[in-house]
């Protein structure tokens, strides 16, 4: 196997001169799938993105054509592009808007004709103004070309394409959530069932949603094929009842932290966290790694054990996290585990929307048992009380919560995680009553008493090369 490398396709060419404008995006291939696409009925265009393996790339990692199969049948449909990338650690949905905004827009394309969608949404976070700037310019151009509009591309198909910027709420990634905002409405997500989106979604109407690095991908899977894009990422033999094997294409992954070269790099699913830190240029100033966090700042951390799991949908929910945005964020020696959970538990006692009781009333308090123990007013027992309270929540042993949207899952996985996984660290303050960073083999319980990796690694059937 060779050194990890980058294999760009979605980011293909985006560092090009005015690539978000149409003529450059074009001159290097842009909306050629639109000359096969409308060759296709929705049957074939539902199998191809089935066939394909495509997964959610914006949290679940669900697969897109089991998706695209729930659709109800009433009209209007919607179609909506999460572009809110509200996810702390996760910054590369907003370089599409920016610099390859139209391969968005034939995403959306294909998806509306397979699902006979008329009308879709761009959901757009608040502080990308450029992004949407950019993107607003885009769609402009799209439909002077007859791209978008009463005849898309010529043919006898309609759909129009409205951008919609948010005010900066992170429960508005949520879909749900979304969905109320877009509505005008304060951004609450709505109890599941019965508000599953494609079957009641924006207007009470079928809608789907789907991030825009999901959409992005359509485009290069009609013009190459389900084959081509199968044979991209791996695959895994004999997994267990309830994980998906497949992890097919490539991935954008946000690297921040303490590596020498943070930014996104996109690979090849099934990496390990190691080469991907690699890639990175390893950690800072050759320190060692003391934590990883996955798959943006919600996924349950990881220790220096597990650095050799695969960073793949299937992997990391064998390891009891999620790949979820793709947001790596590395923490070397230096870090305070128990000032990073404070951090984290802050940020999600401001992003609470308050709907429910017990993300109302738990967030706070497991921010608040995180900062007491921060502060040195930590008592005998706290560690125990944060995971206890944190997993009222939402219990990361039983994947269950207790909320109406899985926010409640996003506050309880890393706090149980960190106390678990650090507990050494976390009585350290506790004992000596003050901020206590101990060395990486200190602070680290053992595998058996963490949680960490619990099994072999599954039998891969397919995995990349990276000799490209």
């Amino acid at each position: 196997m060779g050194k990890p490398k980058e294999r760009r396709i979605l980011y293909e060419n985006i560092d090009a001169p005015d690539m978000h404008t149409l003529d450059v995006y074009r001159r290097h291939g842009g909306y050629a799938s639109l000359e096969k696409l409308f060759d296709l009925n929705a049957e074939q265009l539902l199998d191809i993105v089935r066939d394909s393996g495509l997964r959610g790339r914006g949290g679940a990692g669900v697969s897109a054509g089991f998706k695209w199969n729930l659709m109800g049948q009433g009209e209007p449909k919607y179609l909506i592009a999460n572009a809110d990338e509200s996810e702390p650690g996760t910054f590369s949905n907003r370089y599409i808007l920016q610099h390859k905004p139209h391969m968005l827009i034939e995403g959306m394309i294909i998806a509306a004709w397979s699902l006979g969608v008329h009308k879709a949404y761009v959901y757009v976070r608040g502080e990308f103004t450029l992004g949407k700037k950019r993107l607003d310019a885009a769609i402009q151009e799209a439909y002077e070309a007859g791209i978008l509009g009463e005849s898309v591309a010529g043919h006898d198909f309609a759909l129009d394409i409205y951008t919609h910027a948010g005010a900066g709420a992170y429960i508005c990634g949520e879909e749900t959530g979304l969905i109320e905002s877009l509505e005008g409405k304060r951004g609450q997500p709505r109890v599941k069932p019965p508000f599953f989106p494609a079957a009641i979604g924006v207007f009470m109407q079928p809608t789907m949603v789907h991030n825009v690095e999901t959409l992005s991908n359509l485009p290069y899977i009609i013009n190459n094929g389900t084959e081509w894009y199968q044979s991209l990422g791996a695959v895994y033999k004999d997994t267990p009842r309830g994980v998906d094997p497949m992890n097919t294409g490539t991935k954008l992954y946000c690297v921040s932290g303490h590596v020498e070269k943070p930014g996104v790099y996109e690979v090849e699913m099934g990496l390990t966290v190691r080469e991907l830190v690699e890639l990175a240029g390893g950690v800072r100033g050759g320190n060692e790694v003391k934590a990883v966090i996955p798959g943006g700042s919600s996924a349950p951390v990881l220790t220096p054990y597990e650095l050799d799991v695969p960073v793949d949908f299937t992997c990391l929910q064998m390891a009891k996290t999620m790949l979820g945005s793709g947001g790596i964020i590395v923490m070397d020696e230096t870090t305070c585990t128990v000032r990073a959970l404070e951090n984290l538990m802050d940020f999600y006692a401001h992003e609470s929307c308050g709907q429910c009781t017990p993300c109302r009333v738990g967030t706070p308090w497991t921010r608040d048992i995180v900062a007491r123990i921060e502060a040195g007013k930590g008592r005998p027992g706290d560690v125990d009380h944060l995971i206890e309270v944190a997993n009222n929540v939402a219990n990361i042993d039983t994947f269950t919560w207790n909320t109406i949207c899985v926010f409640g899952i996003a506050v309880s996985w890393p706090a149980v995680s960190f106390a678990r996984k650090f507990r050494p660290e976390f009585e350290a303050h506790i004992e000596q009553g003050k901020c206590v960073t101990l060395p990486v083999s200190e602070a680290v319980a053992p595998p058996e008493e963490n949680y960490a990796w619990p099994q072999e690694l599954p039998e891969v059937e397919r995995k990349p090369t990276w000799d490209y």
